[in-house]
């Protein structure tokens, strides 16, 4: 049988030996061309309309003229009968996107914009504007990018244009132009857009500019005016996530004394959650790995950032009382919070509040009559909360602090302000307050001190307390991993390290959180050991969902010359489904890496473990690792080879085919072995050169 399944494979694989490297884009464009003429001569009509599809998508995809018009006109043609769940459409409209993403970062605007105008039928501009933005983005132009900001059109009136500009800030940090965001801000100086400017510049650390708007909101309209003490309350948060108490207290007095205690209310509340401007790590990093995949990116829409936890909007005047605990610990700190306290009860009275009522209320919040009164419970909610921050300030936990506190609202502050005193006190709370804490809930002191172990480094402390009381500590472990990232983000690397540390020695399981952070932090030794764990991990079960091929992927951007074989032999099994599941997704890891020869070295010798696979399967198999070749061949920039090794296949063997029986086994996923695909990711590498 392993003779048989070698014979799959070895026509193929010396067919692609016999290229003669590096495709030119003129050559590409005959190769297409060839395409659509057989195309012409194809009699099955659904392959032939496929292969148009293709042809037309890739000639829009090169940085050529030839044959532009026809292409857009054809294709427009073609779509408009087009079912949306179909095969052809999403080939369609997934290619037509890349093609006008590949049109804009290289600048060539005019295919933008032929695309809109021949294609969708649309003469607005929309797309050219969009990439346009992008490609001033890339150029790093901040004139350039204040006059895209400036002539922008309300999308909502006033309110809506300044939002949508906050909206466009975010995109830039998103994508790491925080400088360029910055600039950009500061030149925004039309009075509509300073409340939403004013939050941006706070993220962004232009405080004295923030405070600025500020100033003038405040000056403005009943109608922008809250927005003043709100950028304020966020100066002070973004302040005590340095670790500044003294500008802390200089805003928290500033605000007390410029926002009248009537306007202190319970709905004018302020963001405490890292915004796209105050956030300076990789939140997309595994949706940028699983991107990488062939076939994640077939099978999924992949987008978006990982977010794993998201704060409440407290009020602004509890937000300021959490910032002083934040970032100073002490008499002084306890004695500002209970003025920010006098000052809410003096607003209170003056908005008619009776906090004993509001109390009750809140006692049984399910009643009709609570319902009724929900901005009363409101305020002794956010009472509740300014008791709370004085807690967090070191102040003394008594019976009613600790009905209050929770483990929800412990990591909440711990991830608002990385600077604060609170973590070595849980590490060794006093006896005293530990059994009060422990009356109220009785796991609670033992978690919070674990999780204050593992912030400080203390690894063999936190062993023994788990050890100690497994029940006791009860929590998933993306909290304390987060907690790290918070570290990091606040810029304190060095606790980070010692956190990570602790928490390896506790949890030495493998994890790509804890890679991703042992990648930041350089230990890129304990990287590799944990990303072999993961590519010798099961894909059968409960096994997880890429990991092998992220763990190889990884390690070949870290330098690992490991060839097929000896991945594969990091596991053995008598599963054949499972080892072909295996290999598929270390070759799709070669692919990404442009490892042509690794992949045909593999291919004339096939592991063993997948050498008992009947015919079928084994057909299946030479699919899609055939597929994967010609992605790899196409990637390197031999264009010409890849598209040798798929220009036969019928409409079902352009998909990813996975051996075995099921649901999701045989040919699963959007098409992806055919001309366009290989096409784009040629262009894509930088090989559509002359």
């Amino acid at each position: 049988m392993a003779m048989t399944l070698s014979l799959f494979f070895a026509a193929p694989v010396a067919h692609a030996q016999s290229s003669t490297g590096r495709t030119t884009l003129s050559r590409a464009i005959e190769l297409i061309d060839a395409h659509l003429e057989k195309a012409q001569r194809e009699t099955d009509a659904d392959l032939k309309r496929r292969m148009q599809i293709e042809a037309y998508v890739a000639l829009l995809s090169l940085p050529s003229t030839h044959r532009q018009y026809e292409a857009a006109d054809r294709l427009r043609v073609i779509h408009e009968p087009l079912k949306p769940l179909s095969g052809d459409n999403h080939v369609l409209e997934t290619g037509i996107d890349e093609a006008i993403v590949l049109a804009g970062e290289r600048g060539h605007l005019q295919r933008v914009y032929l695309i809109d105008r021949q294609y969708y039928g649309s003469s607005s501009g929309k797309g050219v504007d969009r990439q346009y933005f992008w490609q001033v983005m890339r150029a790093n132009d901040p004139d350039a990018m204040t006059w895209l900001f400036q002539s922008m059109q309300p999308a909502l009136g006033e309110r809506g244009s300044a939002t949508n500009r906050g909206i466009v800030l975010n995109w830039l940090c998103q994508r790491g132009y925080r400088s360029l965001a910055r600039e950009v801000a500061i030149r925004l100086t039309e009075p509509e857009v300073d409340g939403v400017m004013g939050l941006a510049l706070a993220d962004l650390g232009a405080t004295a500019e923030a405070e600025q708007r500020a100033d003038r909101v405040m000056m403005q309209t009943a109608q922008h005016a809250p927005a003043g003490p709100e950028i304020l309350a966020r100066l002070a948060i973004v302040a005590s996530r340095r670790g500044d108490g003294a500008e802390v207290e200089r805003l928290v007095r500033k605000f007390v004394s410029v926002v009248a205690p009537g306007q202190i209310l319970p709905d004018r509340r302020v963001s405490t959650d890292y915004g796209d401007c105050d956030w300076t790590l990789d939140r997309g990093y595994w949706f940028r790995w699983g991107a990488r995949s062939i076939y994640w990116s077939t099978a999924f829409k992949v987008h978006g950032e990982s977010r794993p936890y998201s704060s409440p909007w407290p009020s602004q005047l509890v937000a300021l009382a959490e910032s002083i605990a934040g970032t100073s610990t002490g008499a002084r700190s306890i004695d500002l919070i209970d003025q920010l306290i006098v000052v809410f009860d003096k607003s209170a009275r003056e908005n008619g509040i009776d906090m004993i009522n509001a109390a009750i209320l809140a006692a049984a919040p399910q009643t009709e009559l609570a319902m009724l009164n929900g901005p009363m419970i409101s305020w002794y909610v956010a009472r509740q909360s300014l008791v709370l921050a004085r807690v967090m300030a070191v102040g003394a936990i008594d019976d009613q602090a600790a009905r209050l506190l929770s483990l929800d609202r412990i990591m909440e502050f711990l991830i608002s302000y990385p600077h604060s005193g609170l973590v070595p006190r849980l590490a060794d709370l006093p006896e005293p307050e530990r059994k009060i804490l422990g009356q109220a809930a009785p796991r609670l002191p033992a978690t919070l001190r674990f999780i204050a172990l593992i912030l400080e480094g203390r690894g063999a402390d936190a062993q023994a307390l788990r050890a100690s009381d497994p029940s006791a500590i009860w929590l998933d472990n993306w909290r304390l991993t987060y907690l790290i990232d918070i570290l990091e983000n606040a810029g304190l690397r060095a606790r980070a390290v010692a956190a990570l540390d602790a928490y390896l020695l506790v949890f030495p399981e493998k994890q790509f959180a804890v890679v991703w952070l042992l990648i930041l932090q350089g230990q890129v030794d304990k990287a590799r050991t944990m990303l072999r764990d993961f590519a010798a991990s099961s894909v059968s079960g409960g096994g997880g969902f890429l990991d092998v091929f992220t763990s190889v992927m990884l390690l070949q951007e870290m330098g690992d010359d490991t060839d097929i074989s000896s991945f594969m032999r990091l596991r053995k099994s008598d599963d054949v489904e499972e080892a072909s599941r295996r290999l598929i997704e270390i070759v799709d890891a070669f692919a990404w890496a442009a490892r042509a020869d690794q992949i045909e070295a593999a291919l004339r010798d096939l592991p063993s473990e997948v050498a008992q696979l009947p015919p079928r399967d084994a057909s299946c198999l030479r699919d899609t690792l055939e597929g994967l070749l010609a992605v790899a061949l196409s990637r390197r920039g031999d264009l010409e080879a890849g598209i040798r090794l798929v220009a036969d296949r019928n409409l079902e063997q352009r998909k990813l085919c996975w051996p075995g029986e099921g649901r999701s086994k045989g040919y699963h996923s959007e098409p992806v072995f055919d001309i366009r695909f290989l096409v784009q990711e040629w262009a894509r590498r930088g090989h559509d050169g002359p």
